[in-house]
């Protein structure tokens, strides 16, 4: 019984409400949120959306310019109400709560592991759909006066021809630096040889990049736009706009004591980079003959990509992002121009 109780309070939290007819008092949720916010945060703008492939209700977009750098905790709650019991809801209110880095301008975003600069715009979307009794919570924690950005960590991983021969139509823009490998082991017994390709962001450019996988004496196979990776790389330094990642999410009935927890992703396919980023994509594997789970600890790591691997296919397609994927319909109109 109670594992039913809990399976069904997760659900609640995570299955799609539908659009309500009544629409939110979004001034009066402007004014609470800006208050929280204080001199800290300035909101640029907000939007109701609703009706996304990705996951149904209302949500309250609120477009927010940081104007200090620091560490963010930023929660809200609100009255639960519940369409299915409402006589006897799974909750008395939920809590949702994320975290936003915001570095100064022109900061390293993905070296230093910040969400925005300042200067950058962050979308904050908050469930709204019929719940009311919103209310906000928003603390800041300043960055260390001598933190300094950190140099990129080593590459050790190799060409898988060893000749530097493999070609890439992005190297203007996307330098290939290699290819790395890693077993991903299964505890009963048998894994798999997982092969991932480095690359280094080096000029601003706008397009989709695919990397398919072929054996050393096979030619290069067509490469698919299915999978591809739309990559915008902008100079550094230049705003943009980001939607927030992701969030922890609690349900809890205060009259009895009861919490459920949860969480919200709010991913988009759209990678943003600046000259200096460093990604990784997986483009192949192959079965392990002998694996267990003696071998998990050792072999678990990052390691360079012997010869006679698979070669990994790089190719430059058109820009293209779907906006019903994911949740990229919040971001679409938002990214930086076209650039060669």
């Amino acid at each position: 019984m109670m594992r039913t109780h809990l399976l069904a309070a997760a659900l609640s939290l995570l299955v799609p409400r539908l659009l309500s007819a009544a629409t939110p008092d979004t001034a009066q949720l402007r004014q609470a949120l800006a208050a929280a916010f204080g001199d800290d945060v300035e909101i640029a703008r907000t939007e109701l959306s609703s009706g996304l492939r990705e996951r149904g209700g209302t949500f309250w977009l609120v477009y927010a310019a940081p104007r200090r750098s620091g560490n963010y905790e930023l929660a809200y709650r609100y009255d639960y109400r519940d369409p299915v019991r409402p006589e006897n809801p799974l909750y008395t209110h939920v809590e949702h709560t994320s975290y936003v880095r915001v570095g100064e301008a022109g900061c390293w975003r993905r070296r230093e592991g910040r969400d925005v600069c300042l200067g950058d715009t962050i979308i904050l979307p908050f469930v709204v759909d019929d719940y009311t009794g919103h209310t906000f919570r928003v603390t800041r924690r300043a960055l260390p006066a001598d933190e300094a950005p950190p140099s990129p960590e080593p590459f050790f991983g190799v060409d898988t021809t060893g000749s530097g021969a493999i070609p890439n139509p992005l190297a203007a823009h996307l330098r290939y630096l290699g290819s790395t490998s890693y077993e991903m082991l299964r505890r009963n017994g048998g894994g798999s040889t997982v092969y991932s390709a480095a690359f280094e962001a080096v000029a601003p450019g706008r397009f989709n990049l695919a990397v398919a996988s072929r054996e050393p004496d096979e030619a290069p196979p067509p490469v698919s736009a299915y999978g591809s990776i739309p990559v915008i790389i902008v100079p550094r330094g230049q705003p943009v706009t980001v939607l927030l990642a992701n969030e922890t999410v609690v349900g809890r009935d205060e009259k009895h004591g009861f919490s459920s927890h949860s969480g919200n992703q709010y991913l988009t396919t759209v990678l943003l980079l600046q000259p200096g980023d460093r990604i990784t994509v997986t483009y192949g594997s192959r079965p392990l003959r002998e694996a267990g789970y003696g071998r998990l600890a050792a072999s678990a790591r990052m390691e360079a990509v012997p010869l006679g691997a698979p070669v990994p296919v790089i190719a430059r397609l058109p820009f293209h992002l779907g906006r019903d994927e994911r949740f990229n319909a919040w971001i679409a109109d938002h990214l930086p121009g076209p650039e060669n």
